[in-house]
């Protein structure tokens, strides 16, 4: 009977598995050595905003060619020799049997994948297209991206390349992208594009072609010499092909199937999925840690989103200690996140402080000699904390009036009454988080801490600061002393460094300045452009910068007006 049933298992283990190796054997050589092109395109499938695409409406109006919903178009070899020719694009675009074999996976196998990438294409292509335009390469270039990770901002291979420019940690740090316990810039979509386009530049300088630069991406520069060597010299991708590792052979060839597929994606019947990311997206500037979950309590958007924006940030975590940080909100949060910063981080400061401990008061009350009733009373031995977990509990609560301030907001407002925003609009009707100066607010609150909670209205500042805060200390008023200077021994040597110091003087008295703070794409040439008569040299020597490259966002510089 054994033997039976273990016959059996092994039966039903044939017949399950046959077909996926069959289904293997049917795939190109090249197609089935490229593991990691078809990992990702597996893995995109598990983002939270690719699950969550909708179905592309306009569908039916792209259908300019009346394809039935189910069918696959296929095409001769003589049409996507013509199709291909006709992409105007200075890379050297060639259609063979490697090329077809990757636009049969794209347009037949992975029609839903490509269906998703379509639709987040609209989401990443502007950002690539914009690095690539400003260091005036082929925006056809943005393609590689689709074919390193399936444009998935956190897709690892199997030997740790990571984001979608599927950067190694070495080459990352070569580039200036930053990788520690916190932040990871190789999945920031701004900071790898920009990476990535340097890397390809310079691979290009190397080898002068670009489908040898972008092989050299895959493998390295040291294996493409390699194969240059072995093949004699040679000085294109197809020549030096049977000399390259097998990954590698099959990577051009996908790079060219998918800049095929993605230009012509109506003819094979393949739409634009829309995938639940924002259209507008907006940058601000973090100056103190913060984390997600308070970001999402605030401001009311998804956990999900945020990581989805920022996807760099390994721990829902802006560990914004010591330098600036950046943080992509949807375009409709951003303004809302200068009002809220403050109020953000305070629930972000209370969420990391020690539990207060409670004290426990217990009545037992006999109902007769074989059952009790147990009353358990509980009180915080702070009494200006609640914890917001407890607001809904059946607490005995009392109506106190709060009336708004110039400075206030609802943020502010909530963590004085320890409330959260929500429940502030609920009691009081607001649509959002906007509150005029003036409105009397209705906060509910336990009712043996009203006397403390009546108190905030008469309140000042500083007092409301330190409810949230109890270490907060008003900033000090710096007061200038003048000291009165030593006499010093006159000599040579000091009356003519005086001189100079007087002339230097007199040269700057009465020239006026201005500052700029450097933003996203400054060089130290296109901010002299924005300053008519004022040069490079002349920002260096005011600012005291060496190094041209040396520009950090954020930096304040000092400009001297014409």
């Amino acid at each position: 009977m054994k033997k039976l049933f273990s016959l059996a298992l092994l039966l039903v283990w044939i017949g399950t598995a046959a077909p996926t190796k069959a289904q293997n054997r049917n795939l190109p050589d090249d197609v089935q050595q490229s593991g990691d092109i078809l990992k990702n395109l597996d893995s995109l499938m598990n983002l939270w905003y690719v699950k969550n695409t909708t179905y592309n409406k306009a569908k039916k109006s792209e259908n300019i060619y009346g394809y039935r919903a189910d069918e696959v178009p296929t095409f001769s070899d003589s049409v996507y020799t013509a199709r291909i020719e006709k992409i105007n694009s200075p890379l050297p675009y060639v259609y063979n049997d490697k090329v077809r074999g990757f636009i049969n996976l794209y347009a037949v196998r992975k029609r839903q994948q490509v269906e998703k990438m379509l639709g987040l294409a609209d989401f990443y292509f502007p950002i690539y297209e914009e690095v690539l335009d400003k260091y005036n390469m082929p925006l056809e270039i943005k393609y590689l991206s689709v074919v390193e990770s399936a444009l998935n901002p956190r897709a690892v291979s199997r030997v740790g390349a990571t984001g979608l420019w599927q950067f190694m940690y070495t080459t990352g740090i070569m580039y200036r992208l930053n990788v520690d316990s916190y932040v990871d810039d190789r999945k920031d979509p701004y900071e790898s594009t920009e990476a990535a386009a340097l890397f390809l530049k310079d691979l290009h300088s190397l080898f002068g072609d670009w489908f040898l630069a972008i092989a050299a991406y895959n493998c390295g520069p040291g294996n493409v010499n390699k194969a240059i060597r072995r093949s004699g010299g040679k000085r294109t991708f197809w020549e030096i092909y049977p000399y390259l590792p097998q990954e590698t052979r099959g990577y051009v060839p996908a790079f060219i199937a998918v800049s095929y597929v993605f230009q012509y994606h109506r003819e094979h019947n393949l739409y634009p999925q829309t995938v639940n990311l924002p259209k507008m997206v907006d940058t601000v500037l973090v100056d103190k840690e913060i984390n997600f979950a308070s970001i999402a309590q605030v401001l009311e958007v998804d956990v999900e989103m945020l990581r989805d924006l920022n996807p760099q940030y390994k721990k829902d975590v802006v560990p914004a200690r010591n330098k600036n940080l950046y943080l992509r909100l949807p375009a409709t949060k951003a303004y809302n996140f200068g009002t809220f910063k403050d109020s953000i981080c305070n629930v972000y400061t209370r969420s990391c402080a020690p539990k207060q401990p409670v004290e426990k008061k217990i009545v037992l009350k006999a109902r007769d000699s074989s059952d009790s009733t147990v009353i358990v009373m509980v009180e915080n031995t702070n009494p200006s904390y609640v914890s917001k977990q407890q607001e809904g509990n059946n607490y005995s609560k009392t109506k106190v009036q709060y009336t708004v301030k110039a400075g206030d907001n609802l943020g502010l407002i909530a963590d004085w009454f320890d409330v959260s925003i929500y429940s502030l609009r609920r009691w009081n009707g607001l649509k959002s988080n906007k509150v005029p100066v003036g409105r009397r607010l209705t906060v509910m609150v336990p009712s043996d801490k009203t006397s403390h909670y009546k108190k905030i209205n008469a309140m000042s500042k500083l007092q409301k600061a330190r409810l949230a805060n109890p270490n907060y200390e008003a900033p000090e008023q710096k007061v200038a002393v003048k000291e009165k200077p030593e006499p010093k021994q006159t000599t040579a040597k000091t009356t003519v460094e005086n001189k100079t110091a007087q002339t230097q003087k007199s040269s700057t008295s009465g020239k006026k300045f201005e500052y700029y703070v450097v933003q996203r794409g400054d060089t130290l040439w296109s901010i002299a452009q924005r300053f008519p008569g004022v040069t490079v040299e002349e920002i260096k020597q005011l600012n005291g910068i060496r190094d041209n490259r040396s520009l950090q966002l954020g930096q304040k510089l000092k400009i001297q007006k014409g």
